[in-house]
């Protein structure tokens, strides 16, 4: 038998993850959003924090491939606008977010979950521009379907 919560709505844990990341790192606002485009390009505030389904890591099948064991990644995108060009600002306005962003995350035991959140290998890099500094966190759960 899987995790109800996940039966009812694959993406379910996109809400939750935002609600967590809102209460626990002040003054940034959190989006949910599907492709990383969205953080690159659309988003035009000063900093923002991106939550993005990542894919999933399949383990062990079971009940002839009805139940099976997943791993959902998980993105968290920390978006930084009117960044300039140099590192070291970029990197002093992006690190305590950062940590802010681990701290509420990592090992946090999101509502109708067994398991906790733990970190994972970003999907993506980080993206510099001339104006836009893109940093991604990786989060992974496992889960049963």
């Amino acid at each position: 038998m899987g995790l109800p919560a996940l039966e009812a709505d694959y993406l379910f844990l996109a809400p939750l993850i935002a609600a967590r990341l809102a209460s626990q790192v002040a003054g940034v606002p959190v989006d949910v959003c599907e492709r990383a485009e969205q953080v690159l390009a659309a988003d035009k505030r000063v900093r923002v924090l991106m939550v993005m389904w990542a894919g999933d890591v399949f383990a062990a099948r079971a009940d002839r491939g009805l139940a099976q064991a997943v791993r959902q990644r998980w993105l968290v995108c920390l978006g930084l606008n009117n960044v300039g060009g140099q590192a070291d600002a970029r990197n002093s306005a992006a690190g305590p977010l950062l940590s802010q962003v681990h701290r509420a995350l990592a090992g946090w035991k999101p509502e109708g979950c067994p398991n906790p959140l733990v970190r994972g290998t970003a999907a993506m890099a980080p993206t510099f521009t001339a104006t836009k500094a893109v940093y991604p966190l990786g989060f992974e759960i496992p889960l049963s379907l």
